[in-house]
């Protein structure tokens, strides 16, 4: 059986109330987080890549103007990442696709790191596939088509992780990085100045 299709969303809707100031403009190698993303992503070739923009959507919408990449506004996006995700399993849903959630803070995230998560749930389309580190799972992710009705029951701030309970996981270390706070973002600072060196 063929699996079906993918659609690729990074998740860019917050306000980054915790870091204090927006982490889709934080620079990654002199480069726009929400950009990086998108660019990886788009390397990564293995679905349409739609972003999903809230707060200041705008200002993030200027910073990949001239990608090719679908760009979709969560007005919504105050309620917190369910909403963002519902707005994402529209996309998808339109799509007639399967759905790989990129938060657009996992700054560590490579296009091989997505195409191995794609290549593990090819095995089990049906099946949701996240990443695991340690005891923890999480995104990068892929929700089945089978799973966009229990994505769009979802409320408040809370993602998509009660629904990754059965997933198939693939190992990588490189998705607990993120920029949830002032530290979070040091550590990135300094891991960004080791690979310029």
């Amino acid at each position: 059986m063929q699996s079906p299709d993918l659609v690729v969303a990074i998740l860019a809707a917050g306000a980054s109330r915790r870091l204090g100031h927006a982490k889709q403009l934080v620079a990654i190698d002199g480069e726009p987080l929400l950009r990086r993303q998108c660019r990886c992503a788009l390397s990564a070739k293995i679905g349409d890549v739609v972003v999903i923009l809230g707060s200041n959507a705008d200002r993030h919408r200027a910073v990949i103007a001239n990608l090719p990449v679908e760009v979709r506004v969560n007005d919504e996006w105050r309620e917190g990442l369910a909403a963002t995700l519902r707005c994402a399993v529209d996309v998808a849903a339109s799509h007639q696709a399967a759905l790989l959630v990129l938060p657009c803070d996992l700054y560590r995230i490579v296009p091989e790191d997505l195409r191995a998560l794609r290549d593990a749930w090819r095995l089990s389309p049906s099946t949701p596939c996240a990443t695991r580190v340690g005891r923890w799972a999480g995104p990068p992710a892929i929700l089945p088509i089978q799973y966009h009705g229990h994505v769009l029951e979802l409320r408040g701030d809370i993602g998509a992780r009660s629904l990754l309970a059965h997933a198939t996981a693939i190992v990588n270390p490189r998705a607990i990085f993120d920029l949830d706070s002032a530290d979070d973002l040091r550590i990135a600072e300094a891991w960004t100045d080791r690979r310029s060196a």
